[in-house]
Parts: structure tokens; sequence; C-alpha cells
């Protein structure tokens, strides 16, 4: 929300949950969206929850063309540099402390039925049904299974730094420990992090560096994800488990569902899901000046992610006793090596004119191996996962993998200024990658940039109204190559087992067609933009205007089933995202009270704008749902494909005049007919919205006056949807007895003959997704605010400065949205966007203290 046309939405609220970036909409539709991270020079580093926040110096978002294509295969989806601290020159040692403590809770939970509602709804419906009520309505509050997973948890962080630097050396040195319990019982996160950062001068030519970043993170997780029955996680069971039904038995034990669900709390305490990431990455470079305007530079960069996963369920829970107390122990390491060769050119010819010539070469390989291994059916708990051959040996189950891949790339660059009034950039970069066919590894991006900056020509004057105004405008390509490994070749796996002379033999079979002229996504991006400052920049900022069209998309299209194979990846389609963008910076009040206001909107329009043969590309699958979303040209990427709901049958008449649909009957829910065939069948479904939003908008306002300060951030999105795929279980439950929000509780029946709920009288999975299910998702939060306050005239010997401030996270969200969260995808960095069952966010309220010694 702080940056114009850059989305950053969640996949899990729990701690240590991942996260997707789109920058300027999503460009592909089966090749990745995110962006690409470059940190202090390493490129690909992701760093994930790795990094230390305190150990950032600055973060730039590249998004038009002249700034992204430098980095040619990979820049399409932007690009984030991370630049860290560094020592500065002649400064004596400056050590930092800080220390914050917190407490979280739910922001929003939502509204299930109580007991005496759940029995007296599913009695009422019951007897509609022409059936025997299912209980003798009793007395007690039976169980919140929300209120027994959810729970206030504490988070809390300390970071220490230290950092000077001589006229030869400089260091920054940084030790960090988060620890974040989360708010579902059983689950938490914790990291501890190192860098080092030296730079060092040896005479006045030469300079060498290093910036090495190194973290242990460890994650308790619970069951989550969108499994359904025995398979679903803490909180779809605790929105489903019947308030009847107690969380342990007289006994002690944990009591067991009879809707094939396992008991929530039993699932958080006893299924054991433990992951410890280690990683190191960093990079090491020595530059010196060849002569005169001339430096050469050498950059080696390593990424290594060791990933650890255990998890072990005994039979306590249905899903234990389906796995028959299954433990799994799974290992992945990821490696990368850079090799960067720069040389830079910068030559002031006069005055008037300033030359910047940057040319290389670079080289950077990725290898990625792991195995898992699977147990089942101990004789005993005491063992967990650290005991697999003690499992059943006939059910064991093993697995590995590796891959690798290769880009290789040469890139020049012109920066030529006239005056500081005509700029101009230029760029090529030529890159080459090892996942792409025979026929087309090789692929070249150019870029060019101009900017007129007028406010420095003579005829401007800055007395005026406008201070500072320029005009810039830019055009250039780059590529996407983030598909897996091999989609050009044709792969062996493992094939049918075959039987010869009466013995079992492991067959080695083709799963995979070659492809050699498999090639690049590219995208063609156009930016106009205008940089201004009015009133001697108390009001400054920019609008811009950008159009980026991808083609040759990357998608896995449907073959003959003669070809012994059902789909290939192959270069079809294109896309186009266009929109606005305006950054805005005021300051209001100047002196002892200052107050400055940030503001950022941006539009957004993402589209289908070719699928080659295809009408159309139906995809997503989710509980027992399938084809729930569209690729049609003219449509946003993966807009929701259902049916519209038409309000509720009122009567038997009102059914007979109606289109022919399933298990019509009053109280009913009812369709359009949009192809008025007089059925109501597939093809009546039709798009129902698209997760992209309309407008964005961050706006931030600083107040400060003598030590203290305040910090209030607003973030909204507005015009887009959000398939709300926990209320399909509300609306129309896998299995019967199961609660439900208490919305369904204004149901139909004869004597309320409501428009908007129906009767749930015939359950029916037939509709399930339609456009009650596919909701507005529109929010407005307060994202963030902090209350700080800085001891002034310090006289504490060895102390410099003592800031103590309080804030708050998540504080309150304005939305119509019914689900825990309406900035939320459960899928991932998926296109296809939903929210079942997530994770609920945190409110968190913390206070903090920061010394400087």
């Amino acid at each position: 929300g702080r940056i114009p046309g850059v989305q950053v939405t969640q996949s899990s609220a729990e701690p240590g949950g991942g996260f997707s970036i789109r920058i300027r909409g999503t460009n592909s539709i089966t090749a990745g969206n995110e962006p690409l991270y470059v940190i202090d020079g390493l490129p690909g580093a992701n760093p994930g929850n790795s990094l230390n926040p305190s150990d950032i110096q600055s973060i730039e978002v590249l998004k038009d063309a002249s700034a992204t294509a430098i980095y040619g295969a990979r820049g399409s989806n932007g690009v984030i540099l991370i630049t860290t601290k560094q020592g500065r020159k002649n400064t004596p040692l400056e050590i930092n402390y800080y220390a914050s403590i917190g407490s979280q809770s739910a922001a929003k939970k939502l509204d299930l039925m109580n007991v005496q509602e759940y029995m007296s709804f599913y009695n009422e419906v019951h007897i509609d049904r022409g059936n025997e009520p299912p209980f003798s309505q009793g007395t007690g509050s039976g169980t919140n299974w929300q209120d027994e997973v959810l729970r206030s948890a504490l988070i809390q962080e300390h970071r220490l730094s230290f950092s000077g630097g001589s006229d030869d050396t400089q260091y920054f040195l940084s030790l960090n420990y988060f620890d974040q319990d989360g708010i579902v019982i059983n689950s938490g996160f914790k990291r501890l992090s190192g860098r080092v950062n030296l730079i060092h001068s040896i005479g006045e030519k030469v300079k060498i560096g290093i910036n090495l970043n190194n973290s242990s993170e460890n994650e308790n997780r619970v069951p989550l994800g969108v499994g359904v029955n025995n398979g679903a996680g803490v909180i779809a069971t605790a929105l489903q488990l019947p308030p009847t039904m107690p969380v342990f038995n007289d006994d002690g034990s944990y009591s067991m569902s009879l809707q094939d669900l396992s008991n929530s709390v039993a699932q958080a305490e006893t299924i054991d899901e433990f992951a410890k990431t280690t990683r190191i990455y960093g990079n090491a470079f020595i530059e010196a000046e060849i002569f005169k305007d001339l430096k050469a530079k050498i950059n080696l960069g390593y990424d290594q992610r060791i990933l650890r996963w255990d998890e072990f369920m005994n039979t306590l829970t249905q899903k234990g006793i389906l796995e028959e107390g299954r433990a799994t122990r799974s290992l992945v390491e990821n490696n990368s090596y850079l090799f960067e060769f720069t040389t830079e050119y910068n030559k002031v010819i006069d005055t008037n004119h300033k030359l910047n010539l940057l040319g290389g070469y670079s080289y950077q390989n990725f290898v990625n191996s792991g195995f898992d291994a699977i147990a089942q059916n101990f004789p005993t708990t005491s063992f967990g996962s650290n005991n697999l051959g003690a499992g059943d040996p006939t059910k064991f189950n093993t697995g590995s993998f590796k891959g690798e891949n290769t880009i290789i790339s040469g890139f020049g660059r012109v920066n030529y200024n006239f005056d500081n009034r005509y700029l101009l950039s230029a760029s090529l970069r030529a890159d080459g990658s090892s996942r792409f066919g025979e026929n087309n590894k090789f692929a070249y991006f150019p870029s060019g940039a101009l900017a007129w900056n007028i406010s420095n020509e003579s005829f401007f004057s800055d007395e005026g109204l406008i201070s500072v105004l320029k005009l810039r405008a830019s055009y250039g390509l780059s590529g996407n190559q983030e598909i897996d490994n091999g989609r050009s070749l044709v792969l062996l796996g493992s094939g049918p087992i075959a039987v010869l002379d009466g013995l079992e033999f492991q067959s080695i079979a083709p799963i995979q067609l070659a492809n050699p002229n498999l090639k690049w996504e590219t995208t063609e991006s156009f930016n106009l933009g205008v940089d201004f400052g009015i009133l001697n920049d108390r009001v400054s900022g920019s609008v811009e205007y950008f159009r980026n069209n991808t083609r040759d998309l990357l998608l896995l299209l449907p073959i003959p089933s003669t070809t012994g194979f059902s789909s290939s990846l192959q270069n079809v389609g294109d896309t186009r995202n266009s929109g606005f963008e305006l950054n805005l910076t005021s300051r209001n009040y100047v002196g002892d009270f200052s107050w400055t206001t940030n503001l950022n909107l941006s539009t957004l329009k993402n589209e289908v704008t070719n699928l080659g043969e295809l009408p159309r590309i139906l995809q997503g699958g989710v509980r027992f749902v399938s084809d729930f979303t569209l690729l049609e040209v003219g449509q946003p990427i993966n807009s929701y494909y259902g049916y519209q709901f038409d309000g509720v049958f009122q009567s038997q008449e009102e059914v007979d005049n109606s289109p022919s649909q399933v298990l019509a009957a009053p109280g009913g829910r009812k369709f359009k007919d949009i192809n008025n065939d007089g059925v109501i069948d597939d093809d009546d479904r039709t798009v129902l919205g698209d997760p992209f939003p309309d407008f964005t908008l961050g706006l931030n306002n600083s107040f400060s006056y003598k030590g203290f300060s305040l910090d209030v951030f607003l973030e909204g999105r507005f015009g887009f949807e959000l398939a709300n795929f926990t209320n399909i279980d509300s609306e129309n439950p896998i299995d019967d007895l199961r609660n439900r929000q208490r919305y369904v509780l204004d149901r139909w029946t004869p004597d309320n003959l409501t428009n908007e709920q129906p009767s749930f009288v015939n359950p029916s999975r037939t509709y399930d997704f339609n456009s009650r299910v596919v909701e507005d998702a529109t929010f407005l939060r307060l994202k963030n605010a902090r209350l700080a306050y800085s001891f002034p005239d310090l006289n504490i010997k060895g102390i410099s400065s003592i800031t103590i401030y309080a804030s708050g996270q998540n504080l309150v969200t304005f939305t119509k949205y019914k689900g825990y969260n309406p900035d939320i995808n459960v899928l991932g960095t998926s296109n296809v966007r939903i929210d079942y069952s997530a994770y609920p966010l945190a409110r968190i309220y913390s206070f903090g203290i920061n010394i400087k010694f």
C-alpha cells in the first residue's frame, strides 16, 4: 500500500506465512508472476522471512521498461532492489539496541450458530424435509470451536547492531531474534539471523567488500490447507464442527466427530508439523579503477536454502486414523551461484555533457534437490518422525529429485545527460536460459528512455506555482522464464508396473513430449510520466501511465490423446495490463509542529487479449468444485465463472413458470437463464467478477512535535471480488449436521418469504459456485498507527538517544466481505484466488524501545 502499482497479498496470516507480490498486475497465466529480488547486487534472492527488517537501508521497486529491461530474462514482473545498511567512513562505533513486545488477537471472528440456534435450525430443516427432528432441545452453552482454537498470543523481537568505520574500512554487523506465537493454538514462528557487511579500500583504486546474511527459522504449524472432510484443517473444522460436540470425553480423551471431521483442538495439539529453514546468502566483490573514469567490478554471489519439514499424526484424530499414524520427513536444498563482471565508464565531458557507459556479463546457476520418506502404522507414538524405520515396512514410501538450470547474459547500457535538461538512457541485454527449447534458448531485450527536465530550462521560472517539472517516457522489452526445468525436453519417469515371468518390474517411460521451439514470454512495456513540485516543493509527486503487453504466453494446452499425452507446454496467447499511478507528498505544516502526507493512487485494467485458436480456458478446482475461473479474450485473467443467483423461489407456481433446474422447489435457490433456453445448465454460467482491484490507495500521515511523532497509515483496495469458499460450507455443507454461520437463521420459510436466504431444505452441490459466493472484497484498512517519543537533551554517559513507542497493526478494516480477511489467497502465488478456511488475520498491539550507544 505504500508504493503505487504494487499489491502484496498474504497466502496465510499464520506466523511465517507466505505472501505474493504483483507489480502492475498479472502478466502470465502459467509462468511465474513474482518480481525479481536483488539484494545488494545478488539477483534471484527472494528474502522471504530470512531478512531482518532493520538491516534494510532502502527498497526500490522498478516498474517501467527502461528500469527492468537491464534485468532482461527475469524483469517482466518488475524488480525489487533491496540495499542493506553499510558503515560510514570515519565514524566511531555506534551500537543500536531495539526491543519490542506485543499482544495479538484475531482481528475478526466469523459469526457461527451457538448450540441452541444450531439445534433449532436443524430440527426445523429436518421437519421441513419430512423427517424426525434430530435433537431434543436441551440446555447448556455447547462448544464454541472457534474460541477453542483461537487465543491471545505474544510477539517479541530483539535487534542489535554495530556500525562504524575508518577511512579505509567500514562495517555493519547485526543480530536479530524474532519470536511470534500464533493466534491459533500450537502455531508459531522464530527467527535468529545475523548479518555482516564489510567494505575495505586498498589504496585509492581498489575496493573489496562482502555482504552476508545467515538465518535460522523455526515454524510450528497446524494443519490448514484446502482439504475437506477428514482432510480439513484446524480452521475449517472449527467452523464446521457441531457445537453439541465437546472437546474432550468424560475420560479426558479427545472426542470424535460423526461428521467425518477431525477434532480441531486434537489436530492442533497432536498433529506435529515442524519446519526448519537455514539460509545463507550474500555476495563478495572487488572493484578497481583501471584508469581515470573507468572501473571494473567482479561480483560473486551465493544463496543456499535448506528446508527440513517433519510431520507426525497419531491416531487421535480422523485424519490420523485414515493415514494409519503417518510420519513424514523431507529435506529440500536450493542453491544458486552467481558470477558477474561489469565495467563502467563515467565521463564528464564538460559542464553540459555527462556520459555513463555500463557493460557486463553474468552467469547464474541454480541447483535444487530433495528427498522425502513416509512411514505408517507405528507400534508407539513415542518416536514421532524421528524413527521412520519403526513403521510398517510394507507401507514405506520414499522419493527424491534433483533439478538444475542456468542463465547466461550479456548486457550494456548508456546514459547521457545534457545540461541536466535532456536525459537519455538505452540498454540491451541478451539472455540464454537452459529451460527453453534448443531453437530458442536466447532472447534479446532492448529498452530506451527519454526525459526532459523543463524546470532547468532558461524560460522556466521556479517562483511561480510550479517549482519542478519533468517529462519522461520509456519503452522496452523484458522476459519471463519462470517455468519448471526441462519443459522443452522429452522427460522420462516411472511408468506402469510390468510383470515378467510372474515377477514385478518398475518400468521407465516418457512422461512429457519435447517442444524444441519453446521460448520466452516477452513483455512489451510503455511508460509515460510527469514529475512535479508545487509551491517550492511543499507539494511534490508524479503521475504515470503504463501499458504492458505480454506475448507468447507459456500455456499448458490439451493435445490429441493419440500422442499418448494429454497436454503440452506451448507459446500461445497475449495479455495486457494498463493503468495510471499517482504519488503525492505534501508538507502541510513545517516547524516545531510538522505534518506530512504521503498519498498514492493507482488504477489497473487487466485483460486477456489473445488465446490463439482456443475460445476459452476454464481453470480452478477446490472442494468438489471445478472450472470456476475463466480465461477468455476481453476478460481479466482467471475471472470468476459460475451461476448468477436470482433470488429464492417463493411458490410452486413460480417454480413451474421458471427455467428448469435441479431440485427446484419453493425456498430453493433460483438462477438466471443466461442463454434463454429454458434450462439452467453449464451454458448459463457467466463472469461473476475478478480478483483485480480497479483502484488502490495508500495514505500515510506523519505528525511530529518536539520529541513526539505519530504515523497513521491507511490502505485500501476497491472494485474487486474474492471467491469465499468458506461460505459454500455454510450454504451447502458436504455432510449434514455441520455447523454454519448465523446468517442462515434468516432462511426462507412459508412464514418468512425472504428473497435473500434459501430454505436449505434441498441440498445440492450442482450450483455451488454462484454469485452468492463471489463477494465484493473492497476494503479500507487502518493498517498501522505508531506513536513514539524521543527523549530530548539526553545527559546519560554513553547513550546518544532513547526512543520509546506504542503501535497497532491491522486495527480496523471497513469492508462488506464476510470472511476473515478480504486480502488473502490461500492458493499462494496462483492466479486463481480464493479464500477457504484461511488463518485469521491478527490485530497486534506492541510497545518498544530503541537505544543508541
